[in-house]
C-alpha cells in the first residue's frame, strides 16, 4: 500500500513539473539565405531558375522592420532599436538579432514581419551612419531608404553574362495629368508558429528565418531577365512584381535556447 505521504508528495512534484514558465521571454532571429534548401554561395554561377537564366548572387542587403508575434488575436511588435533591423550577407554580426525586448508568456499561434521600412518611418536621414545609410533611395524617387538590393549576374543566351540589380523600394508612376504618384512596394510576410511557447529561460525561442532566394525568380510569377533586363528601380511594374513573389520566399523554424 502506498503511504499517503508520499502519494500526496507524488501529486505536489508532478504539478510542479508540468508548470509552464510564466515570466516573460526574449527572442532571437537568426537570418538564413537558401537556395533550395541549400546555403547560398556567394560570386558562384551556379543556380537556374524557372525562366531557364543561369545566375549567381553577389551581394544581398535589405531591412526587417515591424517583427509581430501573435497569440490569441493578440499582437506584440519588437519596438527596440526603432523596429528595424538590416541584413547584409557580408557582414556576420546582421545575421542575428537579439532584440531586448520581453514578450508576454504563451504560446505564439504565428509570427509577422515587414521587409522594408513602412512610409511612417521611412525618412531621409533615419540612419546616418554605414551600412544603413549606404541604403539610401534616390529623393526624386521617394526618398528614405531601399527596402533589399541584390545583386548579381545571369548568362544570356548568347553566352555573356550581364549584371541585374534587384532593387526594390518606392515606386513611382506619372498619371495622366503629368503628376507623380509614388507607391509603397513594402510588404508584410505571416508565417505559422505551432506550439510555440514563448517564456523565460528554459523556453527562450531562437527564430530562424529564411529566404529562399530562388522564389524572387518562380513564384507566382516567373522572372526572366532576358525579358525584363537587369534594372527594376525606375520601373514601378518589375517593383511590383517582385513584391509579390517576395512574398512566399520566406519561411521560420524556432528552437529552445538560452539567454546570453
Amino acid at each position: 500500500m502506498i503511504s499517503p505521504i508520499i502519494f500526496l508528495i507524488g501529486i505536489i512534484f508532478t504539478f510542479v513539473s508540468c508548470k509552464k514558465d510564466e515570466t516573460p521571454g526574449k527572442v532571437s532571429v537568426i537570418f538564413q539565405q537558401k537556395v533550395r534548401d541549400t546555403n547560398l554561395a556567394k560570386d558562384s554561377m551556379i543556380y537556374t531558375n524557372t525562366a531557364g537564366n543561369q545566375y549567381e548572387v553577389n551581394e544581398l542587403q535589405y531591412f526587417i522592420s515591424e517583427l509581430t508575434f501573435w497569440k490569441a488575436g493578440t499582437n506584440y511588435t519588437i519596438a527596440t532599436e526603432n523596429g528595424i533591423h538590416y541584413v547584409d550577407i557580408d557582414i556576420a554580426s546582421t545575421l542575428s538579432w537579439s532584440p531586448d525586448q520581453e514578450l508576454p508568456p504563451g504560446t505564439y499561434d504565428s509570427v509577422s514581419f515587414v521587409l522594408g521600412i513602412n512610409e511612417t518611418k521611412n525618412k531621409p536621414g533615419l540612419f546616418v551612419n554605414p551600412p544603413e545609410r549606404d541604403m539610401f533611395w534616390p529623393d526624386m524617387m521617394g526618398g528614405g531608404y531601399h527596402y533589399m538590393k541584390m545583386n548579381g549576374k545571369w548568362k544570356t543566351p548568347s553566352g555573356t553574362f550581364e549584371p541585374f540589380n534587384m532593387h526594390l523600394g518606392i515606386g513611382m508612376k506619372t498619371d495622366t495629368l503629368g503628376n507623380d504618384e509614388f507607391i509603397q512596394n513594402y510588404f508584410t510576410v505571416t508565417l505559422p508558429l505551432v506550439d510555440c511557447y514563448i517564456s523565460g529561460r528554459q523556453l527562450f525561442r531562437i527564430l530562424r528565418l529564411t529566404m529562399e532566394v530562388n522564389s524572387w525568380f518562380e513564384t507566382p510569377d516567373t522572372w526572366d531577365w532576358n525579358v525584363t533586363g537587369g534594372q527594376i528601380m525606375q520601373y514601378q511594374d518589375l517593383m511590383h512584381k517582385a513584391a509579390i513573389n517576395g512574398k512566399d520566399a520566406f519561411s521560420v523554424e524556432y528552437e529552445s535556447g538560452n539567454p546570453e
